[in-house]
């Protein structure tokens, strides 16, 4: 009798400590669900800012690009006009 109501209350003991594991396993399920969905909303995210990062960075190349034109322009016609100056200055002084 003794060993009957021994192991009962070793079965209670076993029974509670399972119902722990499944009530800390229900939270950790519930976290992990939490967690794929903040996952989910952050890989939408970043795909969108990936998006207008891509389209920013096509605009500055292009812009740069232009602008590199531009400045080489000036430049040649910056030289020009320092060229005749010059000239003039050397040649008809």
């Amino acid at each position: 009798m003794l060993l009957i109501k021994r192991q009962d209350e070793e079965l209670d003991e076993l029974s509670a400590s399972v119902q722990r594991i499944g009530g800390v396993g229900l939270t950790i399920h519930d976290e992990l669900v939490g967690q794929e969905r903040l996952l989910g909303e952050l890989s939408l995210d970043m795909e969108t800012t990936s998006n207008r990062l891509d389209f920013v960075q096509k605009r500055v190349a292009m812009v740069l690009k232009k602008a590199s034109l531009k400045g080489q322009i000036m430049m040649i016609a910056f030289l020009v006009v320092l060229f005749i100056i010059l000239f003039v200055l050397v040649f008809l002084t």
